[in-house]
């Protein structure tokens, strides 16, 4: 494929940099390409690539019997989060690269024990950014819809926001 992805465009046609962010690595695979910048991760879907910030991202995993990159983005407001399995040569690297990324953008977190699991609340700043996100990640088995967890998740983050005076 060269330089370009599966949609027949070069990454850089589908990468919209905003002002201070730059390309930290590009790599292919089958399904097309994956930019890491300083602000987000680019990955392919079948719309070309989708910008999802360091901010959005929950985790990330290399499977390396299988040569699989997964990421899975912070859930968004139906409780789903989006994932993407990518094959891809070996590149524990870019896992690494992930990691450290999404890691500084870690304000705080708390974790609770609720019903079926337990439930994270944290708090992120996107780079290049002064406001904090706040996101929820859920256990597997765990309804964020149910009342007594809705609680729990909205205790910790009132707590989290007068630690943080916000």
């Amino acid at each position: 494929m060269g330089l370009f992805g599966r949609q027949g465009k070069p990454w850089s046609d589908q990468v919209t940099l905003t002002r201070g962010e730059r390309v930290l690595v590009a790599r292919q695979a089958p399904a097309g390409w994956v930019v890491a910048t300083t602000h987000a991760l680019w990955l392919p879907d079948r719309a070309g690539l989708t910008r999802v910030g360091w901010e959005s991202v929950d985790t990330a995993s290399w499977d390396r019997d299988s040569s699989v990159l997964a990421v899975r983005e912070v859930g968004s407001t139906d409780g789903r989060p989006r994932r993407w399995t990518l094959r891809m040569d070996d590149d524990r690297d870019l896992l690494l690269l992930v990691k450290e990324q999404v890691r500084a953008t870690v304000v705080t977190s708390r974790h609770a024990d609720v019903a079926g699991g337990g439930v994270t609340v944290v708090a992120r700043r996107p780079p290049g950014s002064d406001g904090l996100t706040w996101a929820v990640s859920a256990d597997p088995g765990v309804d964020v819809g149910d009342v007594d967890v809705r609680r729990v998740i909205e205790s910790r983050l009132a707590e989290m926001k007068a630690e943080l005076g916000v």
